[in-house]
């Protein structure tokens, strides 16, 4: 392993989920993110972290649409699109962890062919910890650990993705109370990973919150503070994913609390407003459940400001003023929530030829999405429509592919029935992939 100058203290956030036990990128992709975010408001818990202890069933329409979505990423031919297949398929596998049907997770994660298999196998074994399935989350570590060697001799490979499966597994070993075993596998990680922006990344290192005591949640806070404008683009977002797990956990702690919500709404204006939004979301849900109303409106003025001031291209605006029409039906704010989502939709169909076809479905999506929320089925419906057959716009399997994929977790994710002829035309979008790619 590479050895590098040592970096400030909090360069190594990656690693945090090391430390607990004494408490108590990514790759220019284009297109689409490695998983889709979780809905603005499905409240402050983290994504991908199903209950521990219950046995959730899904809803039929559910595991059609997860199946739906895993064998249309399937259909990618392994060469010369093993990358763009994996990719897909993990979208289905996060969504499935994150609907709290791990069992089926890890089956989709144990048919992907490159490094994101050992992400499965190693959540998996963290959800098998949690629930105190020592035998079996160890047989998952075993797999993952297997993952990372295969990664590790490849000379081909990026260093950073074996370190996110080792994270991982450094986190299902400390759920395991395996500490000296979890130091072990964090300390081979290479700091530069930490450089990496990768939401997966993010999240994992921010699940060591949950270990934390409250005085070392002020450690960790005084850490970050000090170290946040020197740190790389994915290293802060790391520490605004902590953050609000910060808030959240010690919500209590006023002052914490305070001073979490500050840095992201006015202290750190040059962070990337991708990051502050995303944390800032989050605190929004967490105060509207916590019952601080007023705090939660003000923190979603805040994003207004932060969403109006910044200068986006259409297909990364719609998902921002999607997240904050959903905010605030989450506040009451209904009228305005849907007049936000009329000048929105009339905003798309102006923009519309403007944005490259491949991104247009993606786009509409989160606002179809929104309508759904703010209880207008027929609307939402409407627009779901027309955001699938703007996905099959391009004459290439590939985008199409990833839109299919994406609107039928998305649905998955939102418990979303779709009707009869909407199913019928996913599953007709399905049988036309093929060449070309």
């Amino acid at each position: 392993m590479k050895t590098y100058p040592s970096a400030p203290s909090i360069a190594l956030l990656g690693l945090l989920v090391v430390a607990c036990s004494g408490d108590d990128a990514a790759e220019g992709e284009p297109k689409r993110a490695v998983a889709a975010a979780p809905s603005a408001t499905a409240g402050a818990a983290t994504a991908g972290a199903a209950t521990v202890g219950v046995a959730p069933v899904l809803t039929p329409s559910q595991r059609e649409l997860l199946q739906l979505a895993f064998d249309a990423a399937s259909k990618f031919p392994l060469e010369p699109h093993r990358k763009n297949r994996s990719r897909a398929q993990e979208v289905v596998v996060v969504a499935a962890f994150e609907l709290g049907a791990s069992e089926l997770a890890v089956a989709y994660g144990a048919k992907i062919a490159d490094w994101r298999r050992g992400c499965a196998y190693a959540d998996f074994a963290w959800e098998l910890a949690r629930r105190g399935d020592a035998a079996r989350a160890r047989e998952y570590i075993g797999l993952a650990e297997g993952v990372v060697r295969g990664e590790r001799e490849d000379p081909m490979a990026q260093e950073w993705r074996a370190d996110l499966v080792q994270l991982k597994v450094a986190r299902a070993l400390a759920a395991l109370g395996d500490h000296d075993a979890a130091a072990k596998a964090g300390g081979g990680i290479d700091p530069v990973s930490t450089h990496a922006v990768d939401a997966n990344w993010a999240v994992t290192a921010a699940e060591r919150v949950a270990a934390l005591t409250p005085e070392a949640a002020q450690l960790e806070f005084a850490a970050i503070d000090q170290g946040f404008l020197k740190m790389s683009l994915g290293q802060q977002a790391t520490a605004t994913a902590l953050l609000a797990r910060l808030h959240q956990r010690f919500f209590a702690d006023a002052e914490l609390r305070r001073a979490c919500e500050d840095r992201l709404a006015t202290a750190w204006t040059t962070t990337m407003p991708t990051l502050r939004l995303d944390a800032l979301a989050t605190m929004v849900a967490t105060n509207h459940e916590k019952g601080d109303a007023g705090r939660a409106a003000d923190l979603l003025t805040v994003m207004r400001d932060l969403v109006a001031g910044h200068q986006w291209r259409a297909e990364d605006r719609m998902p921002q003023i999607a997240r904050l029409i959903e905010l605030a039906r989450l506040l009451g704010q209904s009228d305005r929530a849907r007049a936000e989502a009329e000048a929105a939709l009339a905003s798309y169909h102006a923009a519309r030829d403007e944005i490259v076809d491949i991104y247009r479905a993606e786009t509409l999506r989160p606002l179809a999405l929104a309508w759904h929320a703010l209880g207008d089925r027929e609307r939402g419906d409407a627009i779901l429509a027309l955001s699938v057959e703007e996905g099959v716009e391009n004459p290439n399997s590939r985008p199409r592919c990833d839109d299919l994929v994406d609107a039928c977790v998305a649905l998955a994710r939102r418990g979303i029935v779709p009707s009869a002829v909407q199913m019928a035309r996913l599953q007709e979008i399905k049988q036309g992939l093929g060449e070309p790619w």
